[in-house]
Order: C-alpha cells, then structure tokens, then sequence
C-alpha cells in the first residue's frame, strides 16, 4: 500500500523507485500515472457513483483532454464485450450489489483500460470460488503483455496454478523464505515451508 501512496502507510525510511522515478513524494494519482494498479482485498461499493462515470474519470485522468460521452462508450463498450460483461453494468452504482466474481471482472476490465505497467493483485482470489478463480485468472491473462508486470499477493494456490508465472516469492512475517518457479507451488502444497 505504501507503494500507492496510500496515507495510511508512513514510509519510514529508504526509497521507492520505478523506472528512475523516485515514489515517495509523489500523490496518488501521480503514482497511478506512473503506471501502478492497485486491486484491493475488499472492494468497497460506492453508491451513487456509475460504473461509466468511474471508469471515464480514471481513464480522462490520464488522457490530454476528456474524451466525449460517445466517445468513451466505443473505447468501453468492445473492452466489456471481450470480457463477457454485460453493458447494463455501466449504469448500475460502482460495486453495489455485484458479486465477487463480477467485482475482479470490472477490475480486469480496468487494467484492460488503463493498461498500467506495474500491476499488484491484493488477494485477487479472495471470497471467490474455484470456477471464478480459473475465470479470473483466464481474465487476467488476457491483459499480459511485454509492457506489464504483475505482482500476485495470495495465500491460495489456485489462483496461482492459473497463472503462467515467471518467478515465485514466498513471504513469511514479512522475510524471503524462498524464491523459485512453478515448481515451488507443488514443494509448498506438499511440504509446507
């Protein structure tokens, strides 16, 4: 979270650089449009908030002058099309009422919008089940290119057994226990660490 400029979160020493940039005086939004996506754990709905309204915000965020109504609706409408989301979704209030798997969905489909750089998943897979796990993680391949990076927080390995992963880092209380490929996925299932 502090790598977002999350307030929450004093950066007590050292810094944080990205591509040559140093973080840590940077805002929030400065951050974003460096290129950093963040997932939250739990996603927070926000009434009276349309999904269009947010996702035209964040997107004009990083754009030199606002795109038009119709627009945004050219640009969203194929990216939710590609993604099996149905376009009511765009007029309902952000996250209120939709499901875990529909929630990752909408921010799948912003990474797919954004096209951010650094992308940290914070428990992506939580609170959903194993066929929304395989569906997220079938999405998220989608938005996997040369440009982009993925850091995956979890502590399942479905998610991760649905992934094509470069490198593998196990934490524990905040230390490098072990760095390793796919393989390490199995050595953990099977011996723990």
């Amino acid at each position: 979270m502090a790598i977002t400029g999350n307030p929450k979160y004093e950066i007590s020493g050292g810094e944080i650089l990205l591509d040559g940039q140093l973080l840590n005086d940077m805002s929030p939004d400065e951050r974003s449009k460096a290129g950093i996506f963040l997932t939250f754990q739990n996603i927070p709905e926000i009434p009276g908030v349309k999904l269009f309204d947010f996702l035209k915000s964040i997107y004009d965020s990083r754009q030199e002058a606002p795109t038009t109504f119709i627009g945004f609706k050219k640009i969203i409408e194929p990216l939710m099309q590609e993604l099996e989301i149905s376009k009511d979704f765009l007029w309902r209030d952000l996250n209120v009422g939709f499901s875990g798997g529909e929630k990752r969905k909408i921010e799948v489909l912003q990474i797919k919008l954004l096209k951010p750089k650094y992308i940290i998943l914070d428990e992506i897979d939580s609170g959903l089940d194993v066929n929304a796990v395989r569906q997220v993680a079938e999405l998220l391949q989608t938005t996997d290119t040369e440009e982009n990076s993925f850091i995956i927080i979890t502590h399942l390995f479905e998610m991760l057994q649905n992934l094509p992963l470069e490198q593998i880092v196990i934490l524990d209380h905040g230390e490098i226990r072990e760095i390793g490929g796919q393989e390490l996925i199995e050595k953990v299932r099977k011996d723990g660490f």
